[in-house]
């Protein structure tokens, strides 16, 4: 059923874009031309109908295409797109929508990130620290776990972290055997608060 609601107010976000909202409540934002398209004036009624076609023809559509022009730069997990449509004024039904058609097409996957990430970072950070920065950019605890596991337990070579920290050490042009006790302790206490494991540590500097 068509019902007729009214335009509370018109607020410029920037030069071009206005926000509208209706019946007191944010609803989305257009450019100028679109809001002389659709005859849309403070204070005056806008059926549900238009309300809907503009949602679905314009603000939705925009919004996948913003979505896939952000990953066409780099891969982002569901999260940050999220967040990034949140911010540029998107609602959150159109939010929820874009998500969604982004994770029928695949052009996001939260697995596939993570395991990416790890295998990218593993050599040179520490397992807490990639876990932190997987859990700030919105991936899953479960996601998170499930890829580390994988990703730590399938390796055949070196232990990942002993080798992040051989290379921490080098990067410092340090040389283990020429230390002294306070000299390792040092080290072994900046690299711990870099998310190592002290008995990791240990092990390569003695």
């Amino acid at each position: 059923m068509e019902v007729n609601l009214i335009i509370s107010s018109l607020d410029y976000l920037d030069k071009t874009k206005i926000k509208v909202f209706i019946d007191e409540e944010y609803a989305f934002w257009l450019y100028e031309k679109e809001i002389i398209q659709y005859q849309i004036k403070e204070g005056e009624e806008i059926t549900s109908q238009i309300q809907e076609v503009i949602l679905r023809d314009i603000i939705l559509h925009r919004a996948k295409l913003k979505a896939v022009g952000i990953l066409k730069f780099m891969d982002r997990t569901e999260y940050e797109i999220m967040k990034k449509l949140s911010d540029a004024g998107y609602p959150e039904g159109i939010v929820r929508q874009v998500l969604a058609y982004l994770n029928d097409y695949r052009y996001i996957d939260d697995d596939k990130y993570a395991a990416a990430y790890v295998r990218i970072k593993k050599n040179t950070k520490s397992k807490r620290v990639i876990k932190m920065e997987l859990k700030q950019k919105g991936i899953k605890k479960d996601i998170i776990d499930r890829v580390l596991s994988s990703e730590y337990e399938n390796e055949e070579s070196e232990d990942p972290e002993l080798l992040a920290i051989k290379k921490a050490i080098e990067k410092k042009h340090i040389d283990p055997s020429s230390l002294s006790k306070e000299e390792k302790q040092k080290v072994l206490s900046s690299l711990y608060r870099k998310g190592f494991e002290i008995d990791k540590i240990n092990r390569i500097l003695l």
